[in-house]
């Protein structure tokens, strides 16, 4: 799978403001902001799934690309993923399905759904 490289940003991206405060306000960490849009970019946005990813997923994601001169950057180490994750769950921002986690291995998580309409501006 590429990695993501989008100049526009569709509608469906848009952050709400309780997705904000909480980000911004209660969470307080660059990782969880980062880790929250990724998996909202990714998600099917009509029902809210994200196709099933895993920590290595993440953490690849979220390590910084080669550098011109010198290695790669450092990336969150699994247990900070799992740590972000958990805060997500906990702060109602991502539900995870327990069952399908176990059974395949994998990371099924589910965001807020979107639509393809910018919010409309309250006056």
């Amino acid at each position: 799978m590429p990695f993501p490289a989008t100049i526009t940003v569709p509608d469906f991206a848009l952050l709400r403001k309780p997705e904000l405060k909480i980000l911004f306000n209660d969470l307080r960490w660059p990782l969880a902001t980062q880790v929250f849009m990724l998996l909202v970019l990714h998600s099917d946005f009509k029902t809210g799934n994200v196709p099933d990813t895993s920590y290595a997923r993440l953490m690849e994601l979220c390590t910084p690309p080669t550098r011109e001169k010198g290695g790669r950057g450092k990336g969150p180490t699994r247990d900070q993923l799992r740590y972000v994750v958990e805060q997500l769950i906990v702060h109602r921002l991502v539900k995870r399905n327990n069952t399908h986690n176990e059974n395949q291995g994998t990371l099924k998580l589910t965001v807020a759904k979107r639509t393809t309409q910018a919010p409309k501006k309250s006056a």
